[in-house]
């Protein structure tokens, strides 16, 4: 059965400038359109400074763009209000960056139901749903335990585990392994790639990381702020991570 109107995340004529006072304009994004559909992981990648982490802010509905629309499950958040899109982003959208973002004052728990408290929902599905992610990513043993006294892997696990507690339709990550060894980095792929697979959840990732972008089935390629070109992941990764870095050699930029 062909199931309709899949599109969880689509762009049209995207496009962005900063100004300066001096009246100089840096178009860091020029006629941007992608569509994602449901249970995709994508990857972004580019050379530094070549808009990738401008687009994600624009699609993660923390900046605007100055031309162009984005609409996330047929929204155009640009149109809500601010109570309204604050309500948007909690139930729509869920993140996982870099650094973590965990808060140092509260155990690995308290932050992974964040979400949920926010949202005001009930003790029983609160811990439902903690003891479904916490199994999924392997850290109910550590979950009483505080941030500083976890690895960076453990954190990053918990940060996915509070990224996907509420359910999302989209799954934002940015740079997800760009603190980690090489060992934690693995793991929490490996993760991602077993959270879009078996549950069809739609992840979106930027990354300077070949090894990361190669647990993606769908690579996007963003130069001087505009889409130039993709690659799609067959059977064989260790053939698709050689072809990641061959397009990426093909840029010319650096992998930061």
């Amino acid at each position: 059965m062909t199931i309709l109107n899949m599109t969880v995340l689509k762009t049209e004529g995207l496009s962005k400038t900063y100004g300066s006072k001096s009246g100089f304009l840096y178009q860091a994004l020029e006629d941007i359109h992608l569509r994602i559909e449901k249970g995709e992981f994508v990857a972004v990648m580019g050379p530094s400074g070549s808009g990738k982490t401008t687009l994600l802010n624009i699609l993660a509905t923390l900046d605007r763009p100055t031309l162009g629309r984005v609409e996330i499950n047929g929204t155009d958040p640009s149109l809500l209000k601010e109570g309204e899109m604050a309500m948007f982003r909690r139930r729509e959208i869920g993140f996982i960056f870099q650094d973590f973002n965990l808060l140092d004052t509260l155990s690995l728990r308290e932050n992974i139901l964040l979400p949920l408290a926010l949202d005001k929902t009930g003790v029983e599905e609160c811990a439902a749903r903690l003891r479904e992610w916490a199994g999924i990513l392997n850290i109910r043993e550590i979950l009483d335990k505080r941030t500083y006294e976890v690895s960076g892997g453990e954190k990053q696990r918990a940060a996915i585990a509070r990224g996907l507690i509420h359910a999302p339709s989209l799954l934002f990550a940015d740079e997800p392994t760009g603190n980690l060894d090489s060992k934690a980095s693995r793991e929490v792929m490996e993760s991602l790639a077993r959270i879009n697979s078996e549950r069809e959840t739609t992840i979106l990732m930027v990354t300077h990381d070949p090894f990361a972008a190669s647990y993606c089935k769908r690579i996007l390629f963003i130069k001087d702020g505009k889409l130039a070109g993709e690659v799609r992941r067959g059977a064989n990764r260790q053939a698709f991570f050689q072809q990641i870095l061959d397009s990426v050699s093909v840029l010319g930029g650096n992998r930061e």
